[in-house]
């Protein structure tokens, strides 16, 4: 039996550390899973990018299997994905990656596959596999939906979801890897005050300027690097910019703008992602 699942790369509106409230968008970046069903044993993963494959780690492996299992399949699993999504970069690449193994799986048993159900199937996933310290609801549904999502990662609950009509795009520089131990959760909570006024602004709708104090604290909360620092002042003094910061734990920087072409020469030019927000809105 084969399936197949898509998702898509996501960034940052709030960072969930603090206060145990995130929120993302996703963006036009795809990552698809091919998933065979057999007779035999164990799990199989082969995740290819355009920056060299990834090995998927061994908690992974068992988070599927675990999966498989509950869904009533107990033979093998073989799975190749292809990702457009830089690994370790902040843009939700693990999010993306489970949920289109998911995605695919429940294709592969021939069962529905509504997005919420898929979401929360892969925070379970992603907790099995040690891959996020909040849950990431926000950044599980924000890899196969459109739209802005706010959400209690505690609870599992969607607090708001915004759609715009807005063409807007993600001018994304990474400036190397980050992994997820080398993150102090108790920087994040110690900004635990000042990440609540971004969470006010997200749940108003002000989600451009949530992002942006987001993005600010958590360049605070990981040591303010500098030439994290200097994307993020340079993107704000862009034309058509209507935010800019840090997503997930980093290290991508990210500018949201309706003129790409400004950001990027803003920024000097270099290696650059540009990709659509998928706003959900129309």
């Amino acid at each position: 039996m084969m399936g197949v699942g898509r998702t898509h790369g996501a960034v940052s509106v709030l960072n969930a550390i603090a206060t145990g409230i995130g929120g993302a968008v996703g963006v036009d970046l795809e990552v698809e899973a091919r998933v065979r069903l057999d007779g035999g044993g164990g799990v199989e993963i082969r995740s290819h990018t355009p920056w060299g494959p990834v090995e998927p780690p061994r908690r992974l492996l068992e988070a599927v299997a675990w999966l498989a299992g509950r869904l009533g399949h107990e033979g093998g699993v073989r799975i190749e994905v292809h990702s457009g999504i830089p690994p370790a970069s902040g843009l939700k690449s693990s999010s993306a990656v489970v949920n289109a193994i998911v995605s695919g799986l429940l294709d592969a048993l021939g069962l529905g596959r509504d997005p919420v159900e898929v979401a929360s199937l892969g925070v379970e996933v992603a907790r099995r596999a040690g891959l996020t310290i909040t849950g990431a609801f926000d950044d599980s549904l924000a890899t196969v939906a459109e739209g802005v999502f706010i959400t209690d990662n505690g609870a599992m609950r969607v607090l708001r979801r915004i759609r715009f009509d807005d063409e807007l795009y993600a001018v994304i520089a990474v400036p190397g890897r980050r992994s997820i131990e080398s993150v102090d959760p108790e920087e994040f909570r110690r900004l635990s005050n000042e990440y609540r006024v971004a969470v006010e602004l997200a749940l108003s709708g002000n989600w451009a300027a949530a992002m942006t104090l987001n993005g600010i604290l958590t360049l605070a909360a990981t040591g303010w690097d500098p030439r994290s620092l200097d994307l993020v002042a340079r993107a704000l003094s862009a034309p058509g910019v209507i935010a800019a910061g840090v997503s997930g734990k980093g290290p991508a920087v990210f500018a949201v703008t309706r003129d790409p072409g400004a950001v990027a020469e803003a920024w000097g030019g270099g290696d650059l992602i540009i990709a659509e927000l998928l706003g959900g809105g129309g």
